[in-house]
């Protein structure tokens, strides 16, 4: 894997492809790059494809403990510009807080947004906050039962727990605290980029209603909903979510022609 350096602090990343537009792939809450192995095997044979692991999370160190999404936006910010091409940034969940706080402040290639099971507002049930505080294990088992449809099987649920118990408690705090504190609900007009929205149609944890929100309240976006999914819908329905992507892209790319 490739590395960025932000700040001193070696940032990693997954690249394949040549393509254009390029993809920047950013996780969610206690995850890490793998989250996108689906999306990036399929995407990397059309477009340039890279996907992040934010600092504290993956392979990258932690640089600042308190930071939170303002750092993550410096590294994501570093990946874009590193690139060198029109890209289009996907971020789920937390990862969707990060694209748009840099899209508020874009650099010169973002060509548009792809926002996945997220929101411009990202409050935490409590229940979340004080287990990721006082029981780590317990936070693992609940955010594994409500991040997924109820049909999702096991062996995903499992899959996405082992993610965040090798990223740590202390990483899953911040990254659910930081979430908490997010909130761009008045600044989504200032947005000009083309936007897809992206929602499972059983997400518990980022309803339906806040991607409707987004793509009421940005003015160049358009929203899908994807059938027989939770809030992990790049695990639960990872072709669906990978056309829907590859069809926006060769829009995109059609416009750069």
């Amino acid at each position: 894997m490739p590395t960025l350096n932000v700040h001193g602090s070696a940032i990693y990343y997954a690249q394949a492809g040549e393509g254009v537009p390029a993809l920047v792939f950013v996780h969610g809450a206690g995850a890490d790059h793998t989250l996108w192995g689906d999306q990036i095997k399929a995407l990397s044979h059309e477009f340039t494809v890279a996907a992040i692991d934010l600092n504290g999370h993956g392979r990258s160190p932690r640089r600042a403990a308190e930071a939170g999404i303002p750092s993550y936006v410096e590294d994501v910010r570093s990946l874009c510009e590193a690139l060198k091409r029109p890209t289009v940034l996907v971020g789920h969940s937390m990862g969707g807080a990060v694209a748009l706080t840099l899209a508020l402040a874009p650099p010169k290639n973002l060509l548009a947004l792809a926002l996945v099971g997220t929101g411009a507002k990202l409050k935490v049930h409590p229940q979340i906050l004080d287990l990721c505080r006082n029981d780590f294990a317990g936070a693992l088992d609940l955010i594994a039962t409500w991040a997924f449809a109820p049909q999702a099987s096991e062996e995903l649920r499992q899959r996405s727990k082992a993610q965040m118990e090798r990223n740590g408690a202390e990483t899953l705090l911040r990254d659910f605290s930081s979430c908490n504190e997010f909130d761009v609900l008045a600044r989504l007009h200032e947005i000009q980029l083309p936007t897809l929205v992206l929602c499972g149609r059983e997400d518990q944890l980022t309803p339906p209603k806040y991607s409707e929100f987004l793509q009421k309240n940005i003015a160049n976006a358009r929203l899908v909903l994807i059938e027989h999914a939770g809030h992990m819908v790049m695990l639960e329905q990872p072709q669906a979510l990978t056309e829907a992507l590859r069809a926006f892209c060769i829009e995109l790319r059609s416009s750069l022609q």
